[in-house]
This record gives structure tokens, C-alpha cells and sequence, in this order.
């Protein structure tokens, strides 16, 4: 029995020796290694952003990412949008997102980026109007349809808020809301499922990614409420 004793007392000293010898991951190593993103193809996921079963430490706060069931890398915003990532750059601080179902002007009336720390490159307010009728090609200038939003026989046009109202036809609709939206170059308007840009603030992380080093979320050992990275 004292030998048995003996022999499981020897093997649980050499477990622990090992384990020091290797030595546990630091939290930045972990952060690093634990997850590259989602699926073999996944966006590359770094601080600012982490993923939700991520330690909090990974990330700067509202930058919290999640996998999809079809292993797609998701960005929720509040008031439950959300969008697909398509990409990260990080040396110009700018998320590169689509809507999931191809159709944004759904999501629009809930996207309130205020209290998120991203806002959009560039944007135009326009006012949805929910029609009971088609507008005739001389009306076509001024309005512009959204297909993924319409039924049949009620169609949902999204008209340009600088355009004077003197020069539409409203007889038959309805102000559906209000809302402001994404172009691309070339001033293409984004409703559907085309990806675009959204920015976050240098002062996060300061020009640490264009030196190429790294940055992480700091622990607040003073009495101000604002996270800090180091």
C-alpha cells in the first residue's frame, strides 16, 4: 500500500514540474490563441474586438463579436441589428458589414449607432414612404424602391430628405420612418445586402496597430469610469 502511495505521489510531482516547466498561457497569449475567428476562413479577430466566449479582458467594450450557427462572424449592435462581417481593417479603423438577409432598409429604423462606439463613413437621411401605387417614370427621379421592403400592390419607396416636397406625388402613401443610410463610391445608396463601412475612434488604441504592436483593454486601478488600453 505505502508503495502505491509512493508511486502516485512521485507521478503527481512530476505532472506539476511539467506544468511549470510549460508554463500557463499570459492573458494577451491567450487572447491571441484561444480563437482566430470563426471557421478556418473566419475574419481575424483582434483587440479592439473579441469574441463573446472570450475573457472581457480581449476586448474594448461594445466590440463583442459572435459566431454564427454556419460559422459567419456577427457584429450585434443595439436594439438587436446585426450585421455579417466581411472584414476588419485595423490600420484604418473600419469594419467592413452587410446585412444577413440582403435587404439593410429592415434594419434601419432600429440602427441607432449612439450608443455603439462605430459610426458610418458617410450617409444621406432619407424619409420611407409606404405607397398604395407604382410611381409613374416621371416621378422615378425622386423616388427610389426598395424592393425587399415591398408587397405586392404596396410598394416602399425611399425618397432623398433634401428633396423638396413640391415635387412629389404623395396622393398614395404613407410616411413609413425616417432614416439615415450608407453610400458607396460613386454615391450608391445602400438597402439591400451590399457590405459597407463602419468606423471606430483612433483614440482607442492610439497608432498602436500602425506600428504594429498590440494593444489591450488596461486594468483600471484608478477611480475613472472610461475603460483604458495600454
Amino acid at each position: 500500500m505505502n508503495l502505491h502511495l509512493s508511486l502516485l505521489m512521485f507521478l503527481f510531482l512530476i505532472i506539476l514540474f511539467v506544468e511549470e516547466m510549460i508554463g500557463s498561457p499570459s492573458p494577451d497569449e491567450y487572447c491571441m490563441t484561444s480563437s482566430n475567428g470563426c471557421g478556418q476562413e473566419g475574419v481575424v479577430i483582434q483587440f479592439p474586438f473579441r469574441l463573446k466566449h472570450q475573457p472581457y479582458h480581449c476586448g474594448y467594450p461594445g466590440f463583442e463579436l459572435s459566431c454564427s450557427e454556419n460559422n459567419q462572424t456577427m457584429l450585434e449592435l443595439p436594439d438587436l441589428v446585426k450585421f455579417l462581417v466581411k472584414n476588419i481593417i485595423y490600420g484604418s479603423q473600419e469594419i467592413i458589414v452587410q446585412d444577413p438577409d440582403n435587404c439593410l432598409a429592415r434594419q434601419l429604423p432600429n440602427l441607432s449607432l449612439a450608443a455603439s462606439p462605430f459610426w458610418l463613413k458617410s450617409k444621406q437621411d432619407f424619409t420611407f414612404f409606404d405607397c398604395s401605387s407604382q410611381k409613374t417614370d416621371d416621378q422615378s427621379y425622386y423616388f427610389q424602391p426598395i424592393p425587399c421592403l415591398s408587397i405586392h400592390g404596396n410598394p416602399v419607396y425611399a425618397v432623398d430628405s433634401f428633396t423638396y416636397v413640391i415635387y412629389l406625388d404623395l396622393t398614395s402613401c404613407r410616411r413609413f420612418y425616417n432614416a439615415s443610410v450608407t453610400y458607396v463610391d460613386g454615391g450608391n445608396y445602400i438597402f439591400n445586402g451590399s457590405a459597407f463601412s463602419l468606423k471606430w475612434s483612433k483614440s482607442i488604441c492610439g497608432s498602436c496597430h500602425g506600428g504594429g504592436k498590440l494593444c489591450r483593454l488596461k486594468i483600471n486601478k484608478s477611480n475613472s469610469k472610461e475603460p483604458q488600453t495600454e
